[in-house]
């Protein structure tokens, strides 16, 4: 039976009420029906229902399982069909609803299978094919991973293509075994354009490092470091949310999706969520006292959260991090999942996974908060630096060197203006950001590693940071 219209009901023997006709009570006692493995009544509370929706897709769904139990398997099929034809298109369910195991064998259900899959496929290509009609450069390379339903579209050469595939494969992984259970139901096109059509598409805003367009099933992204890791969770977090019939807060989903930017994967399956830029933001909001209450932020509108979202990104990321933090991430998600029908605002699932008030919990988060230590990214005269200069949004892939400051680290080593440092002691630096982050945890004399393409080529050097002013 279809997940998303399932009520939770605590009664121990069925009570249907066959005369009640209101398509709400027939829904509530349709699904007593399958709760007890009821198929007759439920088939005939169906075909009630049905006569008054008579193109409600889940609920021909449901049809084609209630007759597959009573082994009908013709006119199951035919429920099926007409709940593809009013616009069912959940292929996983197909796969592994065991309601419907005995239909699989089935002409029709083969047909109804493969039509859905092509549908499917080829409403992933037409966007390809769109982008591909609009970025016809030979910088561009096209590949499908079938298994998570991705499609790649990047401006990135064979190295840093793989790196990247290599990135969100491990992070889809982890959602699918944590979160989500499973990839999206459709293809997601993932684009990596060039700088300058980054540009175009982003209408010259170099303040947006990506987007992900749920309804054309696109996400593009100026980078790929924290941009890409922030919108590849909203891809997934989507097919999740369509899966269970749900639209969360915003405050959650940018909450979670700015909790994947910065993270690393333990060769033991863990996570571990590591301050950015946000932490040093909210921190300081916190020691002025300017945060929000939780409550405030839970009732807020989608506009108005986003009014504020220099500020409440920083904040929600920083509760998320609490609760990961805590060990209880995701069982925080699968309570907010599993009470959203009575309380989308997540209290719920905070007070039943902490056992607490919501208030106590938010006190716990804020005495957490100001323990924490600020995260040092200024490199200021005197502090160590590898004495380059860069900007923002130069590359795809790297962080440009636009400038190399005489007698500095960066001279001694032979880097030069054009090369591009991928990455700095074996973390990635995607983004100037990144490579500060890392630079501002060292001190003058110590040496770090850098990964660096030339020209096409990659080499790696060890540099000694010197204090230098003018650069970092």
């Amino acid at each position: 039976m279809l997940m998303a219209i399932i009520i939770a009901l605590f009664a121990t023997q069925p009570s249907f009420a066959q005369s009640a006709s209101h398509p709400s009570t027939l829904r509530r006692q349709i699904s007593k029906a399958f709760a007890v493995n009821a198929w007759e009544d439920a088939a005939g509370m169906i075909e009630l229902y049905l006569e008054k929706v008579p193109n409600d897709s889940n609920m021909l769904y449901n049809a084609a399982c209630a007759y597959c139990r009573l082994t009908q398997y013709d006119r199951a099929a035919s429920y099926l069909y007409k709940a593809m034809k009013s616009g069912f298109r959940d292929l996983d369910l197909l796969r592994e609803d065991p309601d419907l195991e005995g239909l699989r064998s089935h002409p029709t259900f083969k047909r109804i299978f493969e039509s859905l899959e092509e549908r499917d496929e080829s409403r992933s290509y037409d966007a390809l094919s769109q982008w591909r009609e609009s970025h016809k450069s030979k910088a561009y390379r096209y590949e499908t991973d079938r298994e998570r339903r991705i499609q790649y579209s990047t401006a990135l050469d064979e190295t840093t293509h793989r790196d990247m595939r290599d990135m969100l494969e491990a992070e889809a992984d982890h959602l699918i075994d944590t979160l989500f259970g499973d990839p999206p139901t459709y293809y997601v096109l993932i684009a990596i354009p060039t700088p300058d059509d980054s540009d175009k598409f982003f209408k010259g805003n170099p303040g947006i490092g990506g987007l992900y367009q749920h309804s054309r099933r696109t996400l593009v992204a100026r980078n790929i470091g924290g941009s890409l890791r922030h919108e590849f969770f909203h891809a997934f977090h989507y097919g999740h949310m369509d899966r269970l019939d749900q639209i969360h807060r915003l405050w959650v989903q940018e909450g979670m999706a700015s909790l994947y930017e910065d993270y690393r994967l333990n060769p033991d399956g863990s996570i571990e969520f590591l301050p950015n830029e946000r932490h040093n933001i909210v921190g300081a909001r916190a020691r002025a006292g300017r945060l929000h209450k939780w409550r405030d932020i839970f009732s807020m509108k989608s506009d108005e959260f986003m009014r504020r979202a220099n500020v409440l990104y920083p904040q929600v990321r920083s509760m998320f991090r609490y609760i990961a933090e805590q060990g209880k991430l995701v069982q925080w998600y699968r309570a907010y999942t599993r009470n959203f029908g009575s309380d989308p605002s997540g209290v719920r699932a905070f007070e039943t996974i902490f056992d607490k008030p919501l208030r106590e919990i938010e006190r716990d988060w804020r005495k957490w908060l100001m323990a924490q230590p600020r995260l040092d990214m200024t490199i200021r005269n005197g502090d160590a630096a590898l004495g380059i200069r860069s900007g923002f949004n130069l590359s795809n892939d790297g962080v440009v060197i636009t400038d190399v400051l005489p007698n500095s680290a960066a001279k001694q080593a032979g880097l030069r203006k054009g090369d591009v440092i991928v990455s700095a002691d074996d973390q990635d630096t995607r983004t100037m950001r990144e490579l500060q982050v890392i630079i501002g945890g060292k001190k003058v004399g110590q040496y770090i590693e850098l990964r660096v393409r030339r020209d096409g080529a990659y080499f790696n050097v060890t540099l000694r940071l010197k204090a230098l002013a003018g650069g970092f």
